[in-house]
């Protein structure tokens, strides 16, 4: 077997490895999951899993990197393609609206696993990648503002401030849903009133 194929077949390996780790960690938590688990998940044997992943934080570490990756790819094309603002605002805050209310339904999500994930780890590769996922998802938020700026939509033109207020509004919230106090109507109430800052 050349090595292309035998790269090929360990890539493959990995990624299936992954997506039922991601099953599970979106079931479970991250605190309680166990190797076990992911092996079962996986169809894969303890051996074979070894060959990739030393323990539960190797594989959650990298299953957040990758989704990290790939989080906001359809917003970051939509805006080079310079839509509607009000359209992609109202769309982005749209996929929110209902990854919230999926929270709050106790639907499975790799929310809770992050969250534990975060509070319990905090040596420099961890940091780097929570640093990592934020400016990424502020710099979404701040492309979809400065759109809106240049469309002579919004008037505030301080995106950078405005796209920080929307991450600790986000963050917020998505807590709130995890515990189950956040409500439909305090949702849109909030993002309500992230509109308004924009004039």
């Amino acid at each position: 077997m050349n090595r292309s194929v035998s790269n090929k077949r360990s890539e493959t390996k990995k990624a299936a490895i992954l997506i039922g780790a991601q099953k599970v960690f979106s079931e479970k938590g991250f605190l309680n999951v166990t190797m076990q688990d992911i092996i079962d998940a996986c169809g894969i044997s303890r051996g074979g899993i070894y060959l990739y992943f030393h323990t539960t934080d190797d594989i959650f570490f990298e299953t957040i990197t990758q989704r990290s990756v790939r989080q906001f790819d359809d917003i970051r094309k939509a805006v080079i393609n310079e839509p509607l603002f009000d359209d992609l605002l109202s769309a982005y805050l749209s996929e929110h609206k209902t990854r919230l209310i999926n929270h709050i339904q106790g639907a499975p999500s790799l929310l809770r696993a992050m969250y534990e994930y975060s509070f319990t780890h905090h040596d420099a590769r961890d940091n780097h990648l929570k640093q990592k996922q934020m400016n990424a998802t502020k710099a979404t938020v701040r492309s979809i503002l400065d759109l809106g700026v240049k469309q002579h939509k919004i008037t505030n033109h301080s995106t950078k401030k405005l796209a920080d207020s929307f991450m600790l509004l986000i963050e917020g919230m998505s807590i709130m849903a995890l515990t189950g106090t956040l409500k439909e109507q305090q949702i849109d109430d909030q993002f309500q009133m992230f509109i308004h800052q924009l004039t």
